[in-house]
């Protein structure tokens, strides 16, 4: 019995390891989804794979049901292996519809589930900043970057994050960091861009925008908060033509409505500064100085 090593506590870690991978990582490969039929068809054939029941509800949002996809991710939580990446969407199709509190939950539920699933932590933080607590969604911005260190969508959103709660120079070192390792990255470089704003450093980050139409020049914010700052510089021809080019590829994008609003009443077009004011009102965008500016 002296030479005897017993085998048991490793076979039953070993076992416990892959039960946490299959939490966390996705199913096997399953081909997109483009038909109900196919989706139907995909969970009668893999009925406990949460793949199935993921590739179905995506199809489904993307044709706008998202009751359905939501009733189809209710019934893969049912009756597939438990899944935090479906957890997460269910989370996701919850949000789309403003159930905020089931939304949280299933969040929860796909963090206690997959603590290392980097998503699960995004989708918690997006529902914190836009029911409970901002600083609690930094929180989990932050653990979603310390799980995937180099993804940029965790790094986007920490930035974003903490200019949202005050913290711009931590903000600004991040950004500055992370631009350091990816360099080519809108996203980094429109976030630098917004913390300059935040300091009132208004031709840094009017250069930095620059930056970011150079990468991308179909990035609607970037041509919108140009807009914005040659408002603030007083040339209101450029910043109606930045504010409708951002208008051109994102018709909703509000920071240009309320820009455009502002550059027309200066520019003597009191038909569109009307217009575009009122849209940015209805968003929520206070347009006084328009209103001033018309009434003068």
């Amino acid at each position: 019995m002296h030479g005897f090593t017993p085998v048991r506590p490793f076979i039953f870690s070993f076992f416990v390891m892959l039960v946490l991978a299959a939490l966390i990582l996705p199913a096997v490969s399953i081909a997109e989804v483009t038909s109900r039929v196919e989706g139907r068809g995909l969970i009668a054939e893999n009925p406990l794979d949460p793949a199935s029941y993921i590739h179905f509800s995506r199809f489904l949002m993307k044709m706008g049901e998202l009751k359905e996809a939501q009733e189809i991710l209710v019934t893969g939580k049912n009756k597939a292996n438990p899944s935090s990446n479906l957890l997460v969407e269910l989370a996701r199709v919850y949000e789309a519809r403003e159930k905020m509190s089931q939304a949280e939950a299933a969040a929860r539920d796909a963090v206690a589930l997959g603590p290392g699933n980097m998503r699960a932590h995004l989708i918690l933080g997006e529902i914190h900043f836009r029911t409970r607590s901002k600083k609690a969604g930094v929180a989990s911005y932050r653990r979603a970057w310390e799980l995937s260190p180099e993804d940029a969508l965790p790094r986007v959103r920490l930035v974003n994050g903490l200019m949202d709660i005050g913290e711009t120079l931590e903000a600004e070192d991040l950004c500055l960091q992370f631009i350091s390792t990816d360099p080519d990255n809108p996203d980094l470089w429109l976030a630098l861009g917004r913390s300059f704003e935040k300091q009132g450093k208004n031709r840094e980050a009017f250069t930095t925008y620059g930056q970011v139409l150079t990468l991308d020049p179909t990035e609607a914010e970037a041509h919108a908060r140009q807009g914005r700052l040659f408002c603030r510089f007083g040339q209101f021809d450029a910043a109606e033509a930045s504010c409708r080019m951002a208008l051109a590829l994102d018709r909703d994008n509000l920071v240009a409505h309320a820009y455009l609003g502002i550059a027309c009443s200066y520019l003597d077009n009191g038909k569109d500064a009307r217009k575009h004011a009122r849209i940015a009102e209805a968003g929520g965008m206070n347009m006084g100085a328009v209103w001033d500016q018309l009434g003068k």
